[in-house]
């Protein structure tokens, strides 16, 4: 049963919701002239560069004055934090009954893990928008949403595209190679040339759950789509060859040179990240694999633009392997859920509607994602010609179709599983062959 519902999920993106209940009450509106409090918390670049800013402090505070312009009535506190604390801070806070009124939170299986503490949205959104509000939002935008079953426990708020490769056009050529590679043979080349003149060839976060997955993801997709999503949804078995295949892929990015060394302890964010661009616009690696999100930093406001655009900076697909069509991830980034112990639902869905809806145009304006809406509004702000060469590059990639529509395992022990197996891959712990093994014993008590 888990195996078909999560296949129809997967390959049939534009489905329409079924059973959206209205039997969830709301408590009651605060009383004329009081303040309600609310806490929302989430992940670090979860709000992209809103206005240009980059330090959390700087954008908690813009998006607090930003909503309680339109909800007076409202004192928001917003608290960002790293991905891996946010969520295991949240695995403190539901039990003690002290967890945030909001949630920033990833679809499929952290969503997948936290649903029972949260509140379905679907009442909310036909009271509010009525009975099709699906058809408000994109096609892709609840897909991963809406493998937890038939509530919604979450709203997107951005679309990004992952698994691909920004790059500094002029650090390469210092590093004697004179563009990004675009094949597998091109960046095995030049990851000697670069470690021979002393480079770090490719930033990579490899400690973070999300990196290893929107590699992988990418390097399968990339050798068999249709293999890719058919071992996600347990159609499949893992022990194949183009899955081994991309656990051999993901081995050689450690044993051929090209992450840098120490890989698996370093965060992207902000080890790995200030590597690529520190506060002066300033770096020491040549390539970061990263996704859309990093557009704001090439918003002309930004106090080390200047020096940060001079790097000629780029984005491409992961180089292609063995002549196919590289794949890249486009899926909801960020989503927001409201917790089922909060006393002010009213006013948390206040903020998941302002953030799903009303700030869609400062989404497309600069924060660097995309619209989660069917009519998205266009691009407002005068972009820079760095910022247009960038978003141009991801367009083109989202415009290829080559593209899946995934970023994460679809239940927590496959994606334990394959996150321990990276790990073992990455350190010489394991074999390719021995990780597809090891993956299909941990899925058998899925299916």
């Amino acid at each position: 049963m888990k195996k078909q519902m999560a296949l129809a999920l997967v390959l049939c993106m534009t489905a329409s919701l079924v059973g959206c209940g209205s039997g969830t009450s709301k408590e009651e509106k605060s009383a004329e002239g009081e303040k309600v409090k609310l806490k929302v918390q989430s992940w670090q670049y979860a709000l992209g560069n809103y206005k240009g800013f980059s330090e959390d402090d700087d954008i908690e505070k813009a998006i607090e004055e930003e909503f309680e312009k339109s909800h007076p009535n409202i004192d928001v506190e917003i608290i960002l934090t790293r991905q891996e604390d946010h969520y295991n801070q949240l695995k403190v806070d539901f039990p003690a009954g002290t967890a945030p009124d909001v949630i920033g939170i990833a679809a499929g299986a952290t969503l997948e893990q936290f649903k029972s503490q949260l509140e379905p949205l679907a009442p909310y959104a036909e009271e509010e928008w009525g009975e099709n509000w699906l058809d408000k939002f994109a096609p892709d935008a609840f897909t991963n949403i809406r493998m937890s079953g038939d509530e919604t426990y979450a709203f997107p708020s951005a679309m990004s595209v992952a698994g691909t490769v920004w790059y500094a056009g002029e650090q390469l050529k210092a590093g004697g190679v004179e563009s990004m590679p675009t094949t597998w043979d091109e960046l095995e080349d030049a990851t000697k040339t670069l470690r021979e003149n002393g480079s770090i060839p490719l930033e990579f976060g490899g400690q973070d759950t999300w990196q290893n997955y929107d590699m992988f993801i990418t390097l399968l997709a990339s050798l068999n789509k249709d293999v890719c999503n058919k071992v996600f949804t347990l159609e499949e078995e893992w022990n194949q060859e183009d899955v081994i295949k991309a656990f051999e892929y993901y081995q050689k990015l450690y044993t051929d040179g090209i992450v840098q060394d120490g890989a698996t302890t370093t965060p992207l964010y902000n080890e790995g990240y200030s590597l690529w661009k520190d506060d002066n616009g300033e770096g020491v690696v040549p390539m970061i694999f990263n996704g859309s999100w990093d557009l704001g930093s090439l918003n002309s406001n930004n106090s080390f633009y200047e020096t940060y655009a001079a790097r000629d900076i780029g984005v491409s697909a992961l180089p292609a392997i063995e002549g196919k069509d590289s794949m890249a991830i486009t899926a909801p980034d960020v989503s927001w859920a409201i917790s089922g112990s909060s006393e002010v639902k009213d006013a948390a869905w206040e903020f998941v509607k302002w953030m799903c809806d009303d700030m869609q145009q400062s989404v497309v304006d600069g924060l660097g994602f995309f619209s989660v809406l069917k009519d998205a509004p266009a691009m407002t702000t005068e972009t820079t010609e760095a910022y247009q060469k960038a978003y141009d590059a991801i367009v083109a990639i989202i415009a290829s179709g080559n593209t899946v529509g995934f970023r994460e395992a679809l239940y927590p022990e496959m994606g334990d599983a394959l996150y321990d197996n990276l790990q073992l891959l990455a350190t010489g712990g394991t074999t390719p062959e021995e990780a597809t093994l090891a993956m299909d014993t941990a899925c058998e008590a899925l299916k």
